[in-house]
This record gives structure tokens, sequence and C-alpha cells, in this order.
């Protein structure tokens, strides 16, 4: 329709332009005499003419309309063709970028040779330095290991936050123990089991020459005096001073005795709310005996409970309290009158639970500060400086007679009943005073040297019990103890300041009691990928043990602990427990079995290091 009407505009306008080229014509014969400049008229012809033209050959060729519908379509064409190669470049250049920001850091790019020689460019340190008033930014080279082992990620950590958006990540920060600054970095575990560990973010003060007197406290000793003899032994027992001085604790003989009234002479008589959790009951028994009954309708933890406190008996751990397993079954004269109580407190008949003595003197007991974070690690040199620090050496008493005074406290702590240890410490405080009366006025400096070895005895003592502490809590995979501070460290930076969770001490005797095992062997070992860089925190800072305790540890290794724990259950345990309480499954063997290991392989490095 458009090039019709084009047509007949044409075509009207080439009769106008005839008309006036007549009209032209007849003007010039007419008028010649009045010189009529027709040059504007001949522009307009020659304007006709080309408007004209188009219109004649649009009627010479009728398929012009569709040539210049082709052009339109051509030019759509090119357009969407170029809209596709710009989204094209758009998405490789994507592509292209994930490959560097993703694919590069996980695998890295080929070095040649010569690239050891240049200078870093990847994975670099950043440290930032107060200098003056401004601070100083500065790159250190990061050591490029693909797989990490848990003692070199966390070894001198104190702080392990989880990652949100990873669960497999977590954010570490650590000591470094060569210029004390703290280090901060991420960490991820692989399947392997082994940790990928990411560049290193330090920040670090302006250390002053002069060093404070508990700096000076904490740092290694450097000279060649070693510390009193019987203190440590071939640089990572504890000396026979110091295991002479410790509590009796809970002897084989108190385990036997248990074992037979629980599942002989006990008849309970009622339940009581109490013993921690909600189905946990305290069993009064008809001679007033007491004990803490462990009920759980998963046997996990029942198991994990009684095998756990087998494991402590085969390594001569006094510190885990009598415990038996039997069986809830009201049908026996044992249970019968109870039946009330077990049905309020909705315990299944024929159940198994552990039943624990009951412990009336216990308080609880906190964490040492050498397994407190910034301080986490125990060798010789920090028993040494302790005495030191303690003892105040250097301006009353030379270096023979402060190690005379030393191994007299801890020798007079060594008597053979329960109590020795508290008679040790009040002898020592009694002495105060009397000291102090024979001195005259020198009486003051005799009366702090008795307390300073009272607190030394009791701190050596706490000390060597928490080597059998973190050792067992490792081998167990304990979650309900020390692990639980660390683990809440993250979200409230004062829990290491307060009371171990299920850490008991008996204030006569201080006597560190193991409670609630429940999780270990089977509970805990089921979270390993979670909660194994908590576990070797303490583990991977201790450097010294109680020598019956790793003796006895490499016996059970050579003789198979899988064995050994199965015969100590077939043994101790009736036929009816054992029919509904199954023993310790293959599976937890074996990583019981790499877990001592670990530890004796602890205990070797820190013998060569």
């Amino acid at each position: 329709m458009y090039d019709i009407k084009r047509l007949e505009a044409g075509q009207q306008q080439q009769l106008q332009s005839l008309q006036r080229l007549q009209q032209l014509q007849q003007l010039q014969q007419q008028q010649q005499s009045l010189g009529l400049d027709l040059s504007g008229l001949q522009k307009q012809q020659l304007t006709c003419s080309v408007i004209a033209a188009p219109s004649l050959k649009l009627q010479d060729n009728p398929n012009s309309s569709e040539a210049t519908h082709m052009t339109l379509l051509s030019l759509r064409r090119r357009r969407s063709l170029q809209r596709r190669a710009c989204l094209l470049s758009i998405l490789a250049a994507f592509v292209f970028g994930m490959a560097l920001g993703v694919v590069v850091p996980m695998f890295g790019l080929p070095r040649s040779p010569d690239a050891a020689e240049s200078p870093p460019d990847m994975l670099q340190e950043i440290i930032v330095e107060p200098l003056q008033n401004n601070y100083r930014v500065a790159f250190i080279k990061e050591e490029q290991d693909s797989e990490l082992s848990a003692e070199q990620v966390f070894r001198n950590a104190f702080h392990l936050e989880q990652d949100k958006d990873a669960p497999d990540s977590m954010v570490v920060k650590k000591l470094d123990t060569n210029d004390g600054s703290i280090k901060e970095f991420h960490v991820q575990r692989t399947a392997s089991g082994r940790y990928r560990k990411g560049p290193e973010r330090r920040l670090t003060k302006k250390v002053p020459e002069r060093r404070t007197q508990a700096e000076t406290l904490r740092s290694p000793v450097t000279t060649t005096t070693q510390g009193p003899s019987g203190l440590i032994e071939d640089n990572v027992f504890w000396g026979p001073v110091v295991e002479k001085a410790l509590p009796k604790g809970f002897a084989s003989e108190d385990q036997l005795s248990w074992e037979r009234f629980v599942g002989e002479q006990g008849r309970v008589v009622r339940l009581e709310a109490g013993c921690g959790r909600m189905q946990n009951r305290l069993v009064i028994f008809a001679d007033g005996t007491r004990a803490c009954a462990r009920y759980r309708q998963n046997t996990d933890q029942i198991q994990g409970e009684i095998f756990s406190y087998y494991l402590g008996q085969l390594l001569n751990i006094s510190n885990l309290a009598p415990s038996a397993a039997t069986v809830v079954d009201t049908s026996t004269p044992n249970w019968a009158a109870a039946l009330g109580d077990i049905s309020q407190a909705q315990w299944k008949e024929r159940r198994p639970v552990v039943l624990t003595r009951w412990l009336s003197d216990l308080e609880p007991a906190g964490i040492p500060q050498p397994f407190q974070p910034l301080e986490r690690h125990l060798n010789k040199h920090d028993v040494w400086n302790l005495t030191r620090q303690l003892e105040g050496e250097g301006e009353r008493e030379t270096e023979p007679e402060r190690q005379t005074g030393l191994l007299k406290r801890l020798g007079a702590a060594s008597s053979p009943s329960s109590d020795h240890q508290s008679r040790a410490i009040e002898e020592t405080g009694a002495g105060k005073e009397g000291a102090a009366a024979a001195a005259g006025p020198g009486g003051a400096g005799a009366g702090g040297d008795a307390e300073a070895g009272g607190a030394l005895v009791q701190r050596l003592i706490e000390l060597a019990q928490w080597s059998d502490l973190i050792v067992f809590d490792y081998l167990i995979a304990n979650l309900d103890r020390v692990v639980n501070n660390l683990y809440n460290f993250q979200w409230n930076a004062d829990i290491m300041a307060a009371p171990a969770h299920n850490l008991a001490r008996q204030p006569a005797s201080q006597l560190l009691v193991f409670l609630d095992n429940e999780s270990g062997l089977l509970h805990g070992y089921r979270l390993l990928k979670k909660y194994e860089a908590y576990h070797s925190l303490l583990l991977d800072n201790l450097c010294v043990f109680r020598r019956p305790t790793i003796e006895a540890l490499q016996r059970l290794r050579a003789a198979g602990p899988g064995q050994k724990l199965r015969d100590l259950f077939e043994k101790t345990t009736s036929p009816g427990v054992r029919d509904v309480l199954p023993s310790l499954p293959d599976k937890s063997v074996k990583i019981l079995v790499e877990r001592i290991d670990r530890v004796l392989g602890q205990v070797h490095k820190c013998q060569g290091s």
C-alpha cells in the first residue's frame, strides 16, 4: 500500500511538471521582452525531475518492497547476533574468573624451577605492626603444604571458632612461641582426616626490651642449671617425689567391693532426683549407701560410661569413682521396693543402668593456668619455672637449700594413709606460726616460705593428675569435660577461668575425680570430624606424663585393647547385663588403637625434642 501511494504521488508530480513546462513555454513566447528570470523555475524543473525519477524506477521495478523488507530482516539478525555474542563473552569472562578464584587456589599453578629463587607472590602472611603512631603492613611467605596433621595445625592454638557457612572449616588463633605473637588463619578438614591451612594473619605489638617478671617465669630455661632432682625424670616423666605425693585415689579393691555390693548385697529402697540429667537418679540403698544411676534410652552412652571406666582400670588411673553395670528388674529383691519411684522416673524394665558410688565431699575444679589460652603447654621447663616462682628463689635461699626444702615438703606428702595429702598441707601451713615465733623478726619470711611450699605441693599434684586427665580424655574422645570449655570459648572468653565441666576435687586429699564419661569410645568417636581439633589442643602441648600410665598404655597396646576391654566386661558383668548391653564394637576398638598410637607418638616426640 505504501508503494502504490508513492507511485500515485509521483504521477501527480509528473503531470504538474508537464503543465508547468507548457506554461513556461507560453510565457517565453509572449513575454520575451520582460526578461523574466526563469532560473528558479528551472531549478524547480530540475528538482521535479529528480523527484520524479525514483517514482519512475519504482514503477519499473515492482520487487523493490521485497528488497527493503529483506534489508530490515538482515539488520535485525545482525543485532540479534551481536547481542548473543555479547552474552557469550560475559559468560566466558565469568567462567574464567571462577576458575582463577576457585580452582587455582585449590590446586595451584605449576611453578618453574626458578620459582624457588624468585620472591614469593602467593600464599603470603599479613603482618600488622604498630610503629609509633602508625601501622606497618608486611608480608611473609607461608609454607605451602597441601595437607597437614592436627598436631601441625593446632599446636599452641588457644582459640577455635566454627565457620557458620562451612561446617568443615574453622578459624584458629594460636601463639607463636618464637616471638610471642598471635596468629589467626582458616583451616579446612579434608576427607582424609588431615587439614588444609590458609594464609596466616598475625597481629603483633612491639615487645619491650625489658620483660616483666611473669614473662620471665613463663619463658623456657636457657641455662644449663637443672631443676630439683626428683621432680622430672627422663625429661618427660614426673619424678618419684611427685609420684609418692599423689593421692591414693580409688584402688582395685574398691572396685571389687562395689561390684559385689551392687550385684549381691545392694537393696534399692527409693530413687531421688539428682545426678545430672533428667532421667538420672540418686539411688538410696537399704543400708544408707548412695549411688548415681545413669539411665539412657540409647545404650551407646551406657556402653561409653562403663567401657571408659574399664579403660581407666587397665591404665591404673585411680581418679574414676567405682562403677558397675546392672539391669533394672523389679521382679528381683534388689529393685522391688523402688517400683513406684521407677515408674515415676519413666524407667523401663530390663534396661541397663550404670551405678557409680556417690561421693559427697566434692568441690568444683578449675583448669590450671598452664592449660589456659596463651599458656597452654606443660613441659619440664614449665615445672621448674613454677618451683622457682612459688619458692621465691634468689634472695633468701641458695639453690641447694631450696631443693632440700622442696623435696622435704614433697616427701612429707608421701604418707601411705588416705588422708596424707591433707595432713601434709596442714603441717606445712601449721608450721607457719611456729616458724614465725622461732625466727623472731624474720618470722614473716619463714611463714611466707611455708605458705609457698603448701601451694607448690598442691600445684604439682594437680598438674600430675591433669597429665592423666588429658591422656584419658584424648583416648576416649570425651566431649563433656575440657572440650566443652574449649568449644564454648568462641562465645564466652571467660569460660576457661570457670570450673571444668564434669571435673571435681576432694578437698581433703586433693584428688581429682573424672565424672561423667558417657560420651567416650562411641558417641565421641562418631563426632571426631567436628571435635578432633579440640581433642588435640591439649595433647599436642603436653610433654610431662606419668610413667605408670604410659607403661600401662604400652602394655595394653601390645596385648590388644579390644580383647582386654571385652574380657573385663565378661568378667565383671552378669549374664543378664550382657543380654541387654552389647560389648564394645570393632569400629571403636580400631579408633582406640589409633589414638593409643597417637599418645605414644607424642611421648616419643617429647623425648626427642
